[in-house]
């Protein structure tokens, strides 16, 4: 499954230089729509599972009504975050390949309409042709077991102008092999390797966030879908 039962979600807190942060207040206010230009901002750990979602919503500009896809749900423990953000006028579809977590996901379903579960598989999320405003996908992108066919499909399910989030760490040498996987030296994925890959196949890197959860080792990147 893309959830791995050895990943336990990691609080941190995101925090921007202060002259990076003057910078990019002067360049929003000149930059429309969801597209904003490349940065790297310096971070510390979140304090709390609250804070890291509040720093998902912001980096995907979340608004109410959106329609956002969590790929690799697991048992929605980010779902239910996102869910709150685009309020019952928006959609979450929480994406899984294990037929179990689809299950757990809609009992979360229950207590929260927006929710939509969908079953994928290791050639496709399920999300249908530009169907996001923002994907999700945290500690998921190393699962995959044919990642171009899936950056095909993410690509594909992007609207104008959305933003995937993706939140990776570094291979690490000591966790568990994944059988089927792309060869990157360990358990995860180097940034720079996630980059080159995203940009290979119509992605381009807008925001790059060095550290993110407790650890050093985790790191967020945040792109958009290219045209070209």
């Amino acid at each position: 499954m893309y959830l791995s039962e050895f990943f336990i979600p990691r609080p941190g807190r995101l925090v921007v230089a202060p002259l990076l942060l003057l910078l990019a207040t002067a360049c929003s206010a000149s930059t429309e729509g969801r597209e904003a230009s490349a940065t790297k901002a310096d971070t510390t750990p979140h304090e709390s599972h609250d804070e890291e979602a509040d720093a998902m919503r912001e980096l995907l500009r979340l608004q109410p009504g959106d329609v956002v896809a969590d790929v690799g749900a697991g048992d929605g423990d980010w779902t239910e975050d996102l869910a709150a953000y685009v309020g019952e006028s928006g959609i979450v579809w929480a994406t899984e390949v294990d037929p179990d977590l689809v299950d757990e996901l809609k009992d979360l379903a229950k207590d929260h309409p927006q929710i939509r579960p969908v079953l994928g598989d290791q050639d496709k999320t399920g999300l249908t042709e530009n169907c996001c405003d923002a994907i999700l996908l945290r500690l998921v992108y190393h699962h995959f077991t044919d990642p171009t066919v899936m950056r095909a499909d993410l690509h594909r399910a992007l609207r104008p102008d959305a933003r995937l989030l993706v939140v990776e760490i570094t291979p690490q040498r000591g966790w568990r092999e994944l059988d089927g996987v792309p060869e990157r030296g360990g358990h995860g994925i180097s940034m720079a390797r996630l980059i080159e890959e995203m940009e290979s196949d119509g992605f381009r890197a807008v925001e790059r966030l060095e550290e993110w959860g407790d650890e050093e080792d985790e790191f967020a990147v945040v792109f958009v879908a290219t045209t070209e």
